[in-house]
């Protein structure tokens, strides 16, 4: 059988939420290649990660749902000066959590300075932090960012117990994308738990529709200080608004060999998961621009500029390269085998990567944050790639609708305070 790319579009633990619901394949190679390229000059050859769980309650808003999960957590106490040392807590986001994190980097470097307690807690519903009947869709009621949030507050007092933290104990979280979020609500929500917080492009404002994701794209193809440039950006549009029509003009049997297609292009949102798919990497590119690889804007854009051809033989070539990054032999452009994908509640295939069930979930009934371009003329892709595509698998997979969605994200904004959340010693590190 041959080897699809899933591409599920969606953001993780690195720096701002990328993606929705498509391109899985796409984000565990890129959190591959940022563990293997970030924080080259490390210390972590040297630094000790054990590992350990705490039974943490399902529900800790209605005391009569019986159940509990077990939640993985991390220590790293190599630098640890006991006993009144600050305790570093890294919150982990939608996806298995990495002992990377905890071992290499920033918190790592300061942790040394400082001499603190390093915690790594993983997100419930993700990595191994799961029962094996959590994914099924009255299970998944308890996947919130407000259980998530108890969560650390429970673990809090857990480890406060056995490693005797006290009041000269000071705690600060670290988290980055929805992660970050979480970090700066954690302080918002608990502040007699933590003192302060570092929120790593946290995306505080929940929207449905964000159609300014590729705004940035745009704007950052074009950018020469960061690899881009005028004609990246033009060569990309170009080919894009040829694929186009050839959408219009019912070509599919061209569009299906040239770019490798998984299976025939049958409906809108077949078009629309295609596009979405094939665009991807070069949204990608922008949102983590690791320099030196593949997943740079200045990798995406020397390709595309030196391949031979019109644009539109440029974005193929982009295509194939993609694909062999990967290791697939096709790419992804069935709506209806994306739904069947998100509708796996096999937990086994959830350990060791992102967990494509549980965030499309999460995007559905909390955050939205579905990059779109329908009405933006701005977008350097195609109209084609519009909300209609997630409202439609926020439904058909969840029984969700489109006004429960927009109702879930506006809950969201009031209940944590958008992009004025109240709280003080919250660092809010975004990039541009």
């Amino acid at each position: 059988m041959k080897r699809k790319a899933q591409l599920m579009l969606l953001f993780l633990i690195l720096p701002f939420i990328k993606g929705s619901l498509f391109n899985w394949r796409y984000k565990k190679y890129i959190i591959s290649k940022n563990v293997k390229n970030n924080y080259k000059d490390s210390i972590s050859g040297t630094v000790q990660c054990s590992e350990g769980y705490i039974n943490q309650t399902l529900d800790h808003f209605d005391p009569l749902v019986k159940g509990s999960l077990q939640q993985k957590y991390y220590v790293v106490n190599d630098f640890w000066k006991k006993p009144d040392g600050p305790v570093f807590l890294f919150i982990g986001g939608e996806g298995a959590l990495s002992t990377y994190f905890l071992t290499d980097g920033l918190i790592t470097e300061i942790a040394e300075t400082h001499g603190a307690l390093i915690l790594g807690v993983e997100h419930r519903y993700y990595g191994e932090s799961l029962n094996v009947d959590s994914l099924k869709l009255n299970n998944l009621q308890y996947l919130s960012s407000q259980q998530a949030l108890a969560d650390l507050a429970e673990f809090h007092r857990v480890i406060s117990d056995k490693y005797s933290l006290g009041p000269n104990n000071t705690w600060i979280c670290f988290g980055g994308s929805y992660a970050g979020d979480l970090s700066a609500w954690f302080r918002v929500k608990y502040p007699h738990l933590v003192y302060a917080a570092v929120a790593s492009s946290a995306p505080v404002r929940a929207v449905t529709n964000f159609e300014a994701y590729n705004d940035v794209v745009k704007t950052s193809l074009s950018d020469t200080t960061v690899g881009g440039s005028q004609q990246c950006l033009s060569n990309i549009s170009s080919a894009f608004k040829e694929i186009q029509l050839y959408l219009d003009n019912n070509s599919l049997d061209k569009l299906h060999k040239d770019f490798k297609l998984c299976s025939p292009l049958k409906s809108a949102n077949d078009y629309a998961a295609f596009l979405s798919n094939l665009a991807d990497p070069i949204e990608g590119a922008v949102q983590y621009n690791t320099n030196g690889t593949s997943n740079s804007i200045g990798y995406i854009c020397k390709l595309i500029s030196d391949a031979q051809g019109s644009p539109y033989e440029r974005a193929i070539k982009l295509n194939d390269d993609f694909l062999m990054a990967t290791g697939a032999d096709c790419l992804e452009s069935s709506y209806l085998d994306m739904v069947q994908m998100i509708n796996d509640t096999n937990v086994n295939k959830t350990a060791s990567g992102v967990g494509e069930r549980s965030w499309t979930y999460q995007t559905c009934t909390q955050f939205g944050f579905f990059q779109t371009c329908d009405n933006n003329t701005q977008c350097p892709f195609s109209s084609y790639m519009g909300l209609g595509l997630y409202l439609d698998m926020c439904r058909d997979v969840f029984g969700i609708s489109p006004n429960q969605v927009n109702a879930s994200v506006n809950f969201t904004n009031l209940y944590y305070g958008s992009d004025t959340p109240k709280g003080t010693r919250i660092i809010f590190i975004n990039g541009y």
